[in-house]
Formats: structure tokens, sequence, C-alpha cells
């Protein structure tokens, strides 16, 4: 129990060494002054590992497209990369190089936090230009994927104009002549008797002899116009002609929206970066809010830095210093 009670009390302090890689059992027997600028490095450190966990859980989430525990891993690694990076600066000494390379490195994670936060604060205006840009790159797209469809479309409009035609012409042909008369002929034998005259023992006498000939007689009829038949017929092949230029159609319609849902889906960060660029260029309000999030995140990347080099050297500084030269000191005697 006294264990646990000591550790709690000093809890603080043990997670700000622990944080920024500080000795403990040489920290609380340092002054106040050393404690004091420990707690003030974990303050500091603890709001930057806050936002980057924030940062690798909501960038993991919706562009790598894992899960919560995967996102929280990622999460967990990028607070021990920006606890490694710190650590840099809280252990190091006051150099200029290693300053300026911190800038450089606060800069970068400065530019790229806030676009990533803009991004997700921009959701809904950047959903709304991505919804143009997709539509633009439908029309780009969609003549390679129709290209069969189309020229299959175009066939049958070829086709079906080309039956339209014949019908009208049809329909024109037999409102003009809705009947046609049609020739015909009958035979009969019909009875005669022909009347000669013959001359006999020196008398004309007459002679009667019965006989048939073949009579013909022409008559005409009308009927309706054979052609009315095909109407039907050439109705049923353009309703059919039609019924496939639909189905080529909805094939059509099935592609867009295939495409643009394909597009939709498909959610890249470099795509929404290039979308959000466009609004931050064409709004001054976007760009304003941009960049007030950018100099935020530079604040807090510099935060660390900015303490480390503001502090005066303390104890506890001066303590490591003393065993350095103590421990230096011993190696030399022992090789002389």
């Amino acid at each position: 129990m006294k264990f646990l009670k000591e550790m709690f009390k000093n809890w603080w302090i043990r997670l700000g060494c622990f944080l920024c890689g500080y000795n403990y059992s040489l920290l609380k027997s340092c002054s106040e002054a050393s404690k004091k600028a420990v707690k003030k490095y974990t303050a500091a450190l603890l709001i930057v590992m806050m936002l980057w966990a924030l940062i690798g859980f909501l960038f993991t989430k919706e562009y790598l497209k894992f899960g919560d525990f995967g996102s929280s891993i990622a999460a967990i690694i990028m607070v021990i990369i920006i606890v490694q990076v710190e650590r840099q600066i809280i252990l190091g000494t006051k150099n200029t190089y290693s300053k300026w390379f911190r800038v450089i490195i606060g800069f970068i994670m400065a530019v790229l936090g806030s676009v990533i936060v803009d991004q997700i604060i921009f959701r809904e205006d950047i959903e709304k230009q991505k919804l143009f840009t997709v539509a633009n790159e439908v029309n780009r797209l969609l003549p390679q994927r129709t290209k069969e469809i189309n020229d299959q479309i175009h066939a049958l409009d070829s086709i079906l104009n080309g039956k339209e035609l014949e019908r009208i012409l049809l329909i024109e042909e037999i409102t003009q002549n809705p009947t046609i008369k049609i020739p015909s002929s009958t035979t009969s034998l019909v009875p005669e008797r022909i009347e000669t005259k013959q001359i006999i023992d020196g008398q004309e006498v007459t002679v009667y002899k019965d006989t048939t000939y073949v009579k013909k007689s022409f008559t005409t009829k009308s009927m309706t116009n054979p052609k009315v038949e095909f109407i039907p017929t050439i109705n049923e092949q353009i309703e059919k002609i039609r019924y496939n230029r639909s189905e080529l159609s909805k094939q059509l319609i099935d592609v867009r929206k295939g495409l643009r849902a394909e597009l939709l889906e498909k959610k890249g960060f470099l795509d929404e970066l290039k979308v959000m660029f466009q609004i931050l260029v064409s709004s001054k309000i976007s760009m304003g809010v941009w960049i007030l999030w950018f100099i935020f995140f530079l604040a807090i990347e510099l935060f660390v830095l900015v303490s480390k080099y503001g502090d005066k050297e303390n104890d506890y500084d001066k303590m490591i210093e003393h065993q350095k030269d103590v421990r230096i000191k011993s190696i030399e005697a022992l090789i002389s």
C-alpha cells in the first residue's frame, strides 16, 4: 500500500519522465525547477500526442479503410513516433542544426495535419465539389465503355427508320388503293344449229346440223388489297426492334450509373486533396480557415521546441553533465 501510495503521489512526474525520457530516480532528488520543466514538457507533449492520435485514427479509418481496432493501432503508432521525435528535442542539447531540423519537421507535419483536418471539416463541400468532378470524369470515360453498345443502338436506329418508312409507304399505297380488281373468265358449251343448203336430186334442200361451241365470258371482281396483311408483320418487327433498343438504352444507363458509383466509392486521399485545393483557391474564407489551422498545428508542433530553447539549464541537466564528466574521468584513469 505504501508503494502504491508513493507511486500515485508522483504519478504526473512519473508519466512525464516516461514520456520525456527522464530518469525518475535522479529527478526526484532535483529541485522543483527541474520537476516543473518536466511537467511543462509533459503537458506540451500530451497535447501533440492527442492531436496526432486523432489525426492518425481519422486518416486510417477514412482512407486506409481500417476498422476501429486497426485505426486505434495506427493512432498508437503515430503517438509513438511523435514521442520519439519530441524526445530528440527534450533530451538533446541546444544545437542549432537540430533546432532547424525540428522546425522543418514541424512545418511538414503542420501542413499534413491541417490538410487532413480540413478534409474532415470541409467534408460536405468536398462531396459537393466531387460530384461535379465525378460527372466530368464519367463523361470522359463513358464513351470508351459504351462504344459497342452505341454502335448497336445506331444500327438498330437505322433498321427502325427503314421499317417505319416501309410502313408509311405501304399505308399510303393501301390508302390510295384499298381494293384491287382481278379479272376472271368463264367458259361454257353453247348448243348451236347450223343450217346449210344442199342440192339433192337436182333440188335445193335445207339441211340442219346440231353442234356446240365454247363460249368464254370475261368479268372483273374487287377484293381487299393483299398488302394489308403485311402491316401487322411490319408492326411486330418494329416493336421488336424498339424493345431491343430499349434494352440497350437501359444497359447504357446502367453503365453510367455503375461508373458513377465506382468513382464515388473510391475515396482517394489525393483525389480529395485536389478537390479541397480547388475549394481553397476558389474561396477566400476556406483559405483563411486552412491558414488558421496551419498556424495552429505549426504552433503545437513547435511547442516543445520553444519550451526547450526558452528554458535555462537546470540542476537535472547539470547532474547529467556531472555524471558524464565523472564517468569519462574514470574511464580515462583506467586507460592510463
